[in-house]
């Protein structure tokens, strides 16, 4: 089966800055796939390739057609950035804005029966039916996303595209759209590629990474994210860690084997100030099971705990380590996946 992305050995250049260097990657059917990395690291540039938007040097497929001659757009579902309709005033209605997604042929010159139909039941699937008839300009930015989210559904795609859609929601309304997305890609097949810096949010549900730093440093499962030593030395052992705790609800996908490649700094990222500074201490084992021997609350200098990065990268750390959960994990629900660390090939 072909892939629903394929890049093979992609490069692009604005004039003569280069954005993107010789990538490759494959994105399955199913997958969920968190792309992050710098700002400036061209990961919104990579999705404009793939949409065809930016013409750069190498190969793109899109289910296993070349993008240049690529003709099934409805297939895709893309959620810019920042979309013109959300930055005007425009009246336009809730209803008129989702019926944008579908595209008319040459006979019906006005929306059919048919068309509303798709339209409410994208607007159902966002939780947004209700405001079917408000003028979107008067939304809130959380439903207004979740609008331009129903007119990226509304041709019902195979794949959806996302760059930072959460950028400016507050939390409740970043907990309930990425909950949304998961429902989609878990339940109804669709699969996902997600640019976002919402780790905590977003992580629930992807099913691997993608880094991107004008080159890729890495694409793979979660596993294989906490092991990359090129994603450490990008992020910083803890950041890296500590954000793929947040991936699987406060357990690392390694289980037991955490302290056997992260040792002391992973231990602390896992298990934070109920570890260290709670009165408890146990090995990973022992934490998934519950056992831990009370030990009287010591300081810890930030040296000790995180040799590599020192004091400066240690004390956000520490003062967020309560915030880390340590629950039980099954680490059979970690599902082995192929992997490419480094991108040049």
């Amino acid at each position: 089966m072909p892939g629903v992305i394929d890049v093979q050995g992609l490069s692009f250049k604005y004039t003569r800055t280069l954005v993107l260097d010789t990538i490759s990657f494959c994105v399955q059917p199913g997958d969920y796939v968190g792309l992050i990395g710098p700002n400036g690291g061209g990961k919104t540039t990579l999705l404009k390739l793939i949409l065809g938007l930016e013409k750069g040097v190498g190969k793109i497929k899109l289910f296993g057609v070349e993008v240049s001659t690529f003709k099934e757009w409805w297939k895709i579902g893309y959620l810019a950035q920042k979309s013109p309709v959300s930055q005007t005033r425009f009246p336009v209605s809730v209803e008129e804005v989702v019926l944008m997604g579908l595209c008319y042929d040459s006979v019906h010159k006005e929306p059919t029966v048919t068309n509303l139909k798709e339209v409410y039941r994208a607007l159902s699937q966002t939780r947004t039916r209700d405001l079917a008839r408000r003028i979107f300009s008067d939304l809130s930015v959380g439903q207004q996303q979740r609008v331009l989210l129903a007119r990226a559904l509304v041709s019902k795609p195979q794949l959806l595209i996302l760059d930072e859609p959460s950028a400016a929601m507050d939390s409740a309304s970043r907990e309930m759209f990425f909950d949304l997305l998961g429902e989609l890609n878990q339940k109804q097949g669709v699969t996902i590629l997600l640019i976002t810096h919402d780790t905590g949010e977003v992580g629930k549900y992807i099913s691997k990474f993608m880094y991107i730093d004008k080159e890729l440093v890495f694409f793979g499962d979660k596993q294989a994210f906490c092991q990359s030593q090129k994603v450490a030395e990008k992020l910083g052992a803890f950041a890296q860690h500590t954000i793929d705790h947040l991936h699987n609800n406060g357990h690392c996908p390694l289980g037991c084997q955490c302290d056997n490649v992260h040792g002391t700094m992973g231990h602390y990222a896992a298990h934070g100030a109920e570890a260290v500074h709670g009165g408890r201490e146990a090995s990973c084992a022992e934490k998934n099971r519950g056992v831990g021997a009370p030990v009287e609350k010591t300081a810890v200098s930030a040296e000790a705990v995180f040799p590599a990065a020192g004091a400066e990268a240690a004390a956000p750390a520490q003062s967020a380590g309560h915030n880390v959960p340590a629950t039980q994990l099954n680490v059979e629900n970690v599902s082995p996946a192929a992997t490419t660390d480094g991108g040049k090939k």
